[in-house]
């Protein structure tokens, strides 16, 4: 796909680079067969791409400018320039897609919080103050054991208020038997480090439901994490693609 430092070519034939990388690349990720129009493959992609489904309608469109720029027995020949502002969006859509800024790229430099699921809860709500993280995965070893959610627990804890001596609950029972109690399922789901931004916002926008991600190095509870994400990133993370 050629760029815009690249002054020898003409914005057609940079269209149809960026266009031809665009089908390509959607058909070999999801494994579309040639025989789906371009539109349709857009209109399909929508629901498991982000950057399309953002894009959805544009892509449409210059689907239908393509068919008027190229010659109807050749493909290759350019019987029209399209506008420079189409030729940049295609070319960043192109290149969202072909090569796709990783969460790792971001979260190199962030330092994951996690605590040991054999401590106390009153261990995790000092660390969740000193943090203010309303979610910190909790391990033993390197077994990931859950994530704990702050809102969760102050609404748990308001369970056993009445029938219970609230200290002495939150002193003696550990954060592995507090999930036993109360299970925390479905808010989070594990991925291996080299998933992409466009992956990630995917996950957060195709269900509602997770609110977090942990990443770790092959996408199992049996490691450490090397990066945590959640619903609160996703404003950081659309500004990094709208950038890209």
């Amino acid at each position: 796909m050629s760029n815009m430092s690249n002054s020898t070519k003409t914005l057609g034939v940079r269209f149809l680079d960026a266009y031809n990388a665009i089908d390509k690349a959607l058909r070999i990720q999801y494994n579309y067969k040639t025989t789906i129009s371009f539109s349709d493959l857009i209109r399909h992609c929508a629901d498991l791409n982000t950057v399309i489904r953002s894009h959805e309608n544009d892509l449409i469109n210059f689907a239908r400018l393509r068919n008027a720029i190229v010659h109807s027995s050749d493909n290759n020949k350019v019987i029209a320039e399209p506008h420079l502002d189409v030729v940049l969006l295609m070319e960043k859509i192109a290149k969202l897609i072909t090569t796709p800024p990783l969460v790792a790229d971001i979260i190199r430099q962030r330092q994951v919080t996690i605590i040991d699921a054999t401590r106390s809860l009153y261990d995790l709500i000092k660390e969740t103050g000193k943090t203010g993280h309303g979610m910190i995965p909790a391990y033993i070893g390197n077994k990931l054991v859950g994530i704990v959610r702050w809102r969760k627990l102050i609404e748990d804890l308001a369970t056993i208020l009445d029938t219970n001596d609230l200290d002495s609950f939150i002193r003696k029972t550990s954060i592995e038997n507090y999930l036993r109690m109360y299970p925390q399922t479905g808010h989070f789901t594990i991925v291996h480090k080299n998933i992409t931004i466009e992956q990630a916002l995917t996950i957060f926008n195709n269900n509602r439901k997770i609110a977090a991600i942990l990443i770790t190095d092959n996408g199992t509870a049996m490691e450490l994490p090397i990066g945590f994400l959640t619903n609160a990133d996703i404003i950081d993370l659309v500004k990094i693609i709208e950038s890209y």
